[in-house]
C-alpha cells in the first residue's frame, strides 16, 4: 500500500475517533451522571456524595474530566471528605466507545475530617455497571491518583499536605506507594511506604501497611494491619521512632509551651486496639544521654490517648534531681547525682513510684511515692534509706528571686565582715507554700549537719502552707532522741515551734566528733518568726537544757573560744586529744533573741571549775559573757558569735562558785 493511501486510512481513522469523542461528551449529561455516582456511593457505602457545581468534559489527546465542589458525608453536619476540584484523565479510544476508562485521579485542595471517620459504615463492593442514559459506563484502571494542598482536621488541629501522589502497583490494582510531603505545627514532614490494594479496604482480611516518615529530624516507621482501615479499627502496628531530640518531637502536640530539652530518643513499641482503647504495648524507651539525663521504660500503656493504664519498668540516671523533677513543672529539693529505677503506674489524676530504688549523691532511698499533679500538688507515700545525708539536698532558688541580667560594669562591692554568721537570705518557702504532702520517712543512719543519728524516723506533713514533722525519733549510741517540728508558712510572717530530747545520747555522734566520750542529756524549745534566719534568731523564744559528764572536748572543736579560754583557767586539763571535763551543764532560758547565762552555764575539770554570767544578743550577735573560776582572773567575752574577743577582767564583781555544774543544773528553766 502506497504512503498515501495509509495517510488517508490513518486521517480517517482520526477523524472517526474525533467524531465519536464528541459524540460520547454530548451524550454526558452531568445531572444524570452525578446522581448516578451519588446513589452507587450510597448503596455500597451509606454515605451522601453531593456536587457543587456541574461535571465537565474536556476534550483533548488526554481528556479530562472534572468534579467540582464534591463532599462526602454520612448525614447533615457530618462532612467526611470534601474536595474542592476533581480532575481525572480519560483513556481517548474508550471515551469513543462512550466508556469512562479513568486512568489518573489529581484531587486539588481536599479536606478530610477525621474526627467524622468513626461514622463510616463497613463498605461493599461499589457497582458501577448498568449505568441510565446520559451516564456513560464508569471504570477505574487508575495508575496514579495526586493530591495537592490538602488539610486533614482532627481535634488536635490541622495536618497540611502540600502533595501527595499514590500509585498502584499495576492498572488492575494491587499494593499502593505512597510518597506525602506537608507540615503539621509550622514543622516539615514527608511520609513514604506501601500499603494494601485499595479494593480491600473494606475486605475481610486485616490491611497491610508500611509507612516511614520524617519530622523536626525524627524518623518514624509503621509496619503492620488494620482490620477497618477507613474507620481506624482493628489496628496492629509495629512502630519506632528515634532522633536528636524528643522535645523537638512532643512541641508538635497541639498546646504545648516551653518544654525542656531531652535530648535523643529511641523508641520500639506495638500499637494495638484489641483492648478497646488504643494501647501501646512492649514498649522499649531510651531517652536522653548518660552524662545528663537518661530515662529508660519498659511495659505498656493500656490508652495511650488519655493515657492511662501505665505499667513501665522506668528507670532514670542523672547529673542532678533538678533536672528530672522539672520534667513535671515541679521545684523540689536538688540532689546529684541521681540513679533510679521503680515500677511506674498511673493513678488518678497523677503517677505512681513503686519498688523504687536509688541514690542520690551519698544517699540512697527506697519505697512508694505517689504525685498527684493538680493546681496544688500532692506527693503521699513511704521511704526508707540505708544512708541519708541531708548535706546531698538543696532547695530550689526562691520564686520571687528576678533573674540575673546583664548590667553596666560596677566597681567591686567592698565586702562587709561583721563577725556575724547568721544570714539574711530569706527563708525557702515556695515549697511548702504549693504543695502538699504525706511522707513517712526512715533512715538507718541520718547525717544532719554535724550530727550522724541512727534508726531515724518520722512522719512528714505539708498542708495549707505548713509544714510538721512529726513523731521524730533517732538514735545516737545507745541513747535516744525525739521531737517534732512545726513550721507555719501561711502567715505573713513564718513560725517555727521546734521541741527535741535526747536521754544518754554519745555527744560525738551530736557534735562530729567535737565533744567525745560520757553521755548527754538534752531538751530544746524553741519557738521563733521570721523571714530569714537572722529575724528567727532575733525573735526566738524557748529554752536549752544539756548535761554532759566526762567528756572531752576536742582541740579542733569550733573556733580557738574554747582552747582560750582553757589555757587561761586550767592549763593543766588540756590533754593530747583536747580538754578533759569532769562535767558541762547549761540551762539556758531565751527571752526575744536573748540567751540568759546568769547562773546557768558551768563546766568543771578534775582541778578547776567556771561559771559564765552574761549573755548572748541573738539580735545582733552579741556578747557579753564573764568567766569566772577560782583559779584564773575573771575572763571577759565580747565581739560577736564569728569573731568573740577574750580580755582578763581585771577586778570583776562576779564570784567563783566551788560547784558550777550543780549550781548550773538548779537552775529552773520557765515552761
Amino acid at each position: 500500500m502506497r504512503p498515501g493511501t495509509i495517510a488517508k486510512v490513518v486521517a480517517a481513522l482520526v477523524l472517526v475517533l474525533v467524531v465519536a469523542v464528541i459524540a460520547a461528551a454530548k451524550s454526558l449529561k452531568s445531572d444524570v451522571y452525578n446522581a448516578f455516582l451519588a446513589e452507587r456511593v450510597k448503596a455500597a457505602s451509606g454515605l451522601d456524595l453531593t456536587f457543587a457545581g456541574a461535571t465537565k468534559l474536556k476534550l483533548g489527546p488526554s481528556p479530562v474530566l472534572s468534579f467540582t465542589g464534591v463532599t462526602l458525608s454520612a448525614g447533615k453536619g457530618a462532612d467526611i471528605l470534601y474536595v474542592d476540584r476533581i480532575e481525572a484523565r480519560l483513556a481517548l479510544v474508550p471515551l469513543a466507545l462512550r466508556q469512562l476508562r479513568l486512568e489518573s485521579l489529581n484531587l486539588f485542595r481536599p479536606v478530610l475530617h477525621a474526627q467524622n471517620l468513626h461514622r463510616l459504615p463497613p463498605a461493599r463492593f461499589l457497582d458501577m455497571g448498568d449505568p441510565p442514559s446520559g451516564a456513560p459506563l464508569t471504570r477505574l484502571a487508575l495508575s496514579e491518583v495526586g493530591i495537592e494542598d490538602a488539610a486533614i482536621r482532627w481535634s488536635g488541629g490541622v495536618v497540611q499536605v502540600t502533595k501527595a501522589v499514590i500509585r498502584p502497583e499495576s492498572e488492575a490494582g494491587g499494593p499502593l506507594s505512597l510518597q506525602l510531603a506537608g507540615r503539621w505545627q509550622d514543622s516539615r514532614f514527608d511520609l513514604s511506604g506501601v500499603t494494601g490494594p485499595l479494593s480491600a479496604l473494606g475486605g475481610a482480611k486485616p490491611y497491610p501497611v508500611q509507612l516511614k516518615g520524617t519530622i523536626d529530624g525524627a524518623t518514624l516507621t509503621l509496619r503492620g494491619t488494620a482490620a477497618s482501615p477507613l474507620a481506624a479499627k482493628g489496628l496492629d502496628f509495629e512502630i519506632r521512632a528515634q532522633g536528636e531530640e524528643l522535645a523537638d518531637l512532643l512541641r508538635l502536640s497541639p498546646g504545648k509551651g516551653a518544654i525542656q530539652a531531652f535530648g535523643p530518643f529511641k523508641l520500639a513499641a506495638r500499637l494495638t486496639d484489641a483492648g478497646g482503647p488504643l494501647a501501646l504495648a512492649d514498649i522499649d524507651a531510651i531517652i536522653g544521654r548518660r552524662d545528663s539525663l537518661l530515662i529508660t521504660a519498659k511495659g505498656q500503656v493500656a490508652d495511650a490517648a488519655r493515657p492511662a493504664g501505665i505499667d513501665l519498668a522506668f528507670g532514670l540516671e542523672a547529673e542532678s534531681l533538678a533536672g528530672a523533677t522539672r520534667l513535671l513543672g515541679l521545684d523540689l529539693p536538688n540532689a546529684g547525682p541521681v540513679k533510679l529505677s521503680a515500677k511506674l503506674t498511673d493513678i488518678e489524676g497523677g503517677w505512681r513510684l513503686t519498688g523504687l530504688k536509688s541514690t542520690l549523691g551519698r544517699s540512697d532511698l527506697a519505697g512508694e511515692i505517689s504525685l498527684v499533679l493538680a493546681p496544688r500538688p500532692r506527693i503521699y507515700g513511704r521511704l526508707g534509706a540505708a544512708q541519708l545525708n541531708l548535706g546531698d539536698f538543696s532547695l530550689p532558688p526562691p520564686r520571687g528571686m528576678p533573674p540575673a541580667q546583664a548590667s553596666q560594669p560596677r566597681r567591686p562591692a567592698i565586702p562587709i565582715d561583721d563577725g556575724r554568721i547568721l544570714g539574711t537570705e530569706p527563708l525557702i518557702l515556695d515549697l511548702v507554700r504549693d504543695m502538699d504532702a504525706t511522707l513517712s520517712l526512715a533512715a538507718t543512719r541520718l547525717v544532719a549537719g554535724p550530727a550522724t543519728l541512727s534508726d531515724a524516723a518520722g512522719e512528714l506533713t505539708l498542708a495549707s502552707g505548713r509544714m510538721t514533722l512529726a513523731g521524730f525519733a533517732a538514735r545516737a549510741g545507745e541513747g535516744r532522741l525525739a521531737g517534732e517540728m512545726k513550721l507555719d508558712a501561711a502567715t505573713k510572717t513564718p513560725a517555727l515551734t521546734l521541741r527535741l530530747t535526747a536521754a544518754g545520747a554519745d555527744p560525738a555522734l551530736l557534735t562530729a566528733g567535737a565533744l567525745k566520750g560520757g553521755k548527754a542529756d538534752l531538751a530544746l524549745e524553741l519557738r521563733a518568726q521570721g523571714t530569714n534566719l537572722r529575724n528567727l534568731a532575733g525573735s526566738a523564744e524557748g529554752s536549752l537544757a544539756l548535761t554532759l559528764a566526762e567528756a572531752v572536748l576536742a582541740r579542733t572543736a569550733g573556733t580557738e573560744l574554747p582552747a582560750r579560754l582553757a589555757r587561761d583557767i586550767d592549763p593543766r586539763a588540756q590533754e593530747a586529744d583536747g580538754l578533759r571535763l569532769r562535767c558541762l551543764v547549761a540551762r539556758l532560758p531565751i527571752k526575744a533573741g536573748l540567751i540568759s547565762l546568769d547562773k546557768g552555764l558551768g563546766a568543771e575539770t578534775a582541778t578547776a571549775a567556771a561559771m559564765a554570767v552574761g549573755s548572748i544578743d541573738l539580735r545582733t550577735e552579741a556578747l557579753d559573757v564573764t568567766v569566772a573560776s577560782r583559779t584564773a582572773p575573771p575572763l571577759k567575752i565580747k565581739g560577736v558569735l564569728g569573731n568573740p574577743v577574750v580580755t582578763p577582767e581585771g577586778a570583776s564583781k562576779v564570784a567563783a562558785d566551788p560547784a558550777p555544774c550543780r549550781t548550773a543544773q538548779a537552775r529552773r528553766l520557765a515552761r
